[in-house]
């Protein structure tokens, strides 16, 4: 018997039609070592007649299929068998404060939006969704439709968001949505299908090195060239350029009577004993920079900032909430300054370059040694905590279960919760 899909939010848009669950079974189905393929909603086939290579282990249970008439319009997120459905639900919870787990089978990431599988690929799917031979299962993600204008020709080439929808680029929950499972393909080395035009998008993991450190406790710069010493020889502190200077008291109006000008002079000096406070107390850190140059593979550059907003994968925390810090670290090509001060007209864009390995290797040896040194947590810049071997704080480490509740819908919303297998989605 099939397992109908869980019930749909109120108000969801006819983008959002209902899909069916990716349980082929009457029990919503755990994830598999690996997948098996058969129609949504359908029990899988015997093991004698799939394909090779997609039979499923045997101490695992089967997905469904994906049904690509039904997949096309709609987002999806590729990935080879061997990726973990928890690590998928980990990854939402760091990127959506308001992420939950529906049911076995379904993520709820914002009102109006939600990701259901791990659904199985076979042939039939991958050859009439235009995905890759290693393409063993996908999730599919459910939001409204939200388009802006056309990319700019002048903008189109470099083989990111842009070219995928160069009609139009996503906007609101859509590119949330969109953003999400562009930067989980990047984690989990796979890759987004953008719904309607069928165009997928890889991304390449080594192209992004860069690592945050977050933290509550603040370096001054000596300090951080003590401990980048070893790793940075000869790290440079960029100038501080000092507070602004505090403007000239304006002249006075002309025709004041005595007693405007002795209210006028009482005024200022109250300003005056202000300015003198806030200047003999405590200094609030604005943050600084420092760079280190290769010889021929670009520049390390260190910015070391207050946040004003606490990341949602540290919401909860109380060291974070307490005031924190981030120490970011990232690396620049050789030839951007140059490109900056004598630009060359290129008749196409540039696709970003990628760091070498010693690079990466130099960026995460960096974010290891700040981590060390002033605790908290160390992320990449799509939002997702980075284990380097490092321990973490107890509290960071249990954080992908402590997504809330989503409040776009509950279990029991009066909606049909069945599959609709008759009419196809609409491009989601």
């Amino acid at each position: 018997m099939t397992t109908p899909s869980p019930a749909e939010p109120t108000g969801t848009p006819d983008s959002a039609s209902s899909a069916p669950s990716p349980s082929s079974s009457g029990t919503a189905a755990s994830a598999p070592s690996a997948p098996s393929p058969s129609a949504p909603g359908t029990p899988s086939p015997p093991a004698d007649d799939l394909p090779d290579g997609a039979r499923p282990a045997d101490d695992a249970p089967s997905l469904a299929f994906l049904d690509p008439d039904l997949a096309w319009g709609h987002h999806l997120l590729v990935v080879a068998a061997d990726v973990d459905p928890d690590d998928v639900e980990a990854l939402a919870l760091s990127r959506f404060a308001g992420a939950s787990r529906r049911d076995e089978h379904t993520i709820d990431l914002l009102p109006g939006a939600w990701l259901t599988g791990p659904w199985a690929l076979d042939e039939r799917a991958r050859t009439a969704l235009g995905l890759p031979e290693a393409a063993t299962e996908a999730y599919l993600a459910r939001a409204p439709v939200q388009r802006g204008q056309a990319v700019p020709e002048e903008l189109l080439g470099l083989g990111g968001l842009l070219d995928v929808f160069a009609e139009g680029t996503p906007e609101g929950t859509e590119a949330e949505v969109v953003e999400f499972l562009l930067a989980a393909a990047r984690r989990l080395g796979g890759a987004l299908r953008a719904g309607g035009s069928g165009r997928l998008l890889m991304p390449d993991p080594g192209e992004h090195i860069d690592l945050l450190v977050h933290a509550p406790v603040w370096l001054e710069p000596e300090a951080l060239e003590v401990v980048l010493a070893d790793l940075l020889p000869g790290l440079q502190v960029l100038p501080d350029p000092g507070p602004a200077p505090l403007p000239l008291r304006p002249p006075a109006p002309e025709g004041l009577t005595p007693e405007e000008e002795r209210d006028r002079a009482e005024r200022h000096a109250r300003a005056d004993e202000v300015d003198a406070a806030a200047l003999s107390s405590e200094q609030i850190h604005e943050g600084y920079g420092a760079i280190w140059r290769y010889p021929d593979d670009g520049v390390i550059s260190i910015q070391v900032e207050p946040l004003e907003h606490i990341p949602t994968v540290l919401l909860g925390l109380d060291w974070a909430e307490e005031g924190l810090l981030t120490y970011a670290v990232r690396w620049y090509p050789a030839d951007d300054a140059a490109a900056m001060l004598e630009p060359e007209p290129q008749s196409q864009p540039l696709p970003p370059p990628t760091p070498s390995d010693e690079a990466r290797a130099l960026i995460e040896d960096c974010a290891a040694a700040l981590h060390e040194a002033v605790g908290g947590v160390i992320a990449d810049d799509d939002g997702f905590l980075v284990d380097l071997g490092a321990e973490w704080p107890e509290e960071a480490a249990a954080m992908p279960e402590q997504g809330q509740p989503s409040t776009a819908h509950g279990p029991d919303d009066g909606q049909d919760d069945g599959p609709d297998e008759d009419s196809a989605p609409q491009e989601t």
